[in-house]
């Protein structure tokens, strides 16, 4: 009996001085962990309202803390730390946990003019970051992102953010580095209600943001104008165009991006955007904006991210461009209905290469919601002449549909048809040429008085005394056609003249 009770004593004994033992380790583990956490906080200029560090749960917490450096805010409910392995702390050092759970986070970001840093003899070192953290899992819930005007409160940019998960997330020396100072695998971001002030005059807008693995959707994308036709007029003092979009759609599979040497690389293999009403207004009585107009190769050519889309389809798109010309007259209409396209190879990544790809643009419409519409359009993006080719052809166009483009902008009516047109032009940044068929059918025309309202009978009378044959039919002909670039205006106006001047020779 003596002698179990002796074992049973000891049992007792050992167990006691293990759980002092744990408990010392516990509170001095606690204690390094909370002192490390509360050490670096105050290094980023951290407050918070407590740290909470709990070893046999394996779990820390930092309760409301609130960032701020340079301009830029991170307020937060809660920051959890869980499940960390703490073998490999205590070994090492480094901290690897399985969750990082945050929970509305507020980031801030104000946009203040730099200080000028004085000068100081010696140079401030910064502190080597000498850990290395692993988090094998990151969810963030609820929050918003914004960034402000200068000296403003007004936001340039708000998104309401709804969830992110990420893994696999590792913060070392080198990647504290790299514009985005952690490397990860982000599994799911989603955002809505975003706003974003584009420029003086449109802001932009989007239901909802999200990306799945590497599938990106955004849905009900718009640029939304900030003044009447009216009063955009009013703000500007060169040609400017007033735009309004709405996009159902936009979507992105196999999305790939990283950050080298300071510039963002973006590829995707498939993009679709679906759902377009895009409505383009343009006042013309405004003096002309004489800036350089670059075409779109050059566009692409120099963008400031390296970009490569393997192809992109364009569904159920409607184009309305309205051109105000004169005071006392309608704006002339252009439209566009039922467009589809689709463009290959949009890519200013490896522009030495051999076998650089040539960019393919095909698209349909209805032109004037009545004239069928095809076009096929090429050129390489690493070409720095910028040549390109573009021909297409369109089916029969009422008079009736013309006038709302010619009785505004030239003060014409038309009537008949023309019952086909087929061109064919090819150029660079300096000029183009190329052939136009148009077949018309009893064309004439009708000038009208400065009213915009009587016909002007003699004007008219010596007009059609210069317009052909008024049933050219299989008759037409090509005619060759070539014109300079004016490159203070951009590719459609080159196209439209390039179509215009075969429509004049054609004609007359």
């Amino acid at each position: 009996m003596k002698r179990s009770l002796k074992i049973a004593i000891g049992i007792l004994i050992g167990m006691g001085l293990l759980a002092l033992a744990l408990l010392f380790l516990n509170s001095y583990v606690e204690g390094n962990i909370k002192t490390a956490l509360e050490n670096n906080l105050d290094r980023v200029n951290a407050s918070y309202k407590e740290v909470d560090v709990k070893l046999l749960d394996r779990k820390a917490e930092v309760i409301q803390p609130t960032f701020s450096i340079r301009g830029k805010t991170l307020e937060v409910d809660t920051i959890s730390l869980d499940n960390i392995k703490l073998w490999k702390y205590l070994t090492s050092k480094d901290i690897i946990a399985g969750d990082l759970n945050i929970s509305n986070p507020v980031i801030r970001v104000y946009n203040l003019p730099k200080k000028k840093e004085k000068d100081s003899a010696a140079p401030k070192k910064n502190p080597q970051f000498e850990k290395n953290i692993l988090l094998e899992k990151v969810i963030i819930n609820g929050g918003s992102f914004q960034i402000f005007e200068k000296d403003s409160s007004r936001h340039r940019l708000y998104t309401s953010i709804n969830q992110i998960r990420m893994q696999e997330v590792r913060i070392n020396s080198g990647s504290l580095k790299e514009a985005v100072p952690f490397n990860y695998d982000l599994l799911f971001f989603k955002a809505d209600s975003i706003f974003y002030n584009l420029d003086p005059r449109h802001e932009m807008t989007a239901a909802d943001f999200s990306i799945a693995n590497d599938k990106v959707l955004v849905r009900d994308l718009r640029i939304i104008p900030k003044y009447s036709k009216a009063g955009h007029q009013k703000t500007i003092s060169v040609e400017a165009d007033r735009y309004d979009l709405v996009i159902d759609s936009v979507s992105l599979n196999n999305l790939r991006w990283s950050v080298q040497n300071d510039t963002v690389n973006v590829r995707n293999s498939f993009a679709e955007i679906t759902g377009v009403n895009f409505n383009i207004y343009r006042d013309r009585t405004q003096p002309d904006d004489t800036t350089y107009k670059p075409l779109y190769s050059e566009m692409i050519r120099s963008l400031p991210i390296k970009l490569s889309i393997d192809s992109l389809h364009l569904n159920r798109t409607f184009i309305r461009y309205e051109e105000f010309i004169k005071e006392g007259r309608d704006a002339g209409i252009v439209e566009f209905s039922a467009l589809s396209g689709k463009i290959r190879n949009i890519t200013n990544i490896g522009m030495g290469d051999e076998d650089f790809p040539k960019t393919v643009v095909t698209a349909q419409a209805r032109f004037m919601r009545t004239a069928p519409l095809y076009v096929n359009w090429e050129f390489y993006i690493n070409d720095r002449s910028d040549a390109f080719q573009i021909s297409g052809d369109m089916g029969g166009l009422p008079a009736t549909e013309m006038n709302k483009f010619l009785k505004p902008a030239m003060n014409i009516l038309a009537e008949g048809e023309v019952k086909q047109m087929d061109f064919n032009y090819s150029g660079n940044n300096n000029q183009a040429s190329g052939n136009m068929k148009l077949e018309y059918k009893d064309f004439k025309l009708e000038v009208l008085r400065k009213d915009g309202q009587r016909k002007n009978k003699v004007v008219s009378a010596i007009a059609n005394l210069f317009v052909k044959d008024k049933t050219l039919n299989e008759e037409a002909e090509y005619k060759d056609i070539s014109f300079t670039r004016d490159k203070t205006k951009s590719f459609w106006n080159y196209f439209w003249n390039l179509i215009r001047k075969g429509a004049l020779k054609t004609f007359i």
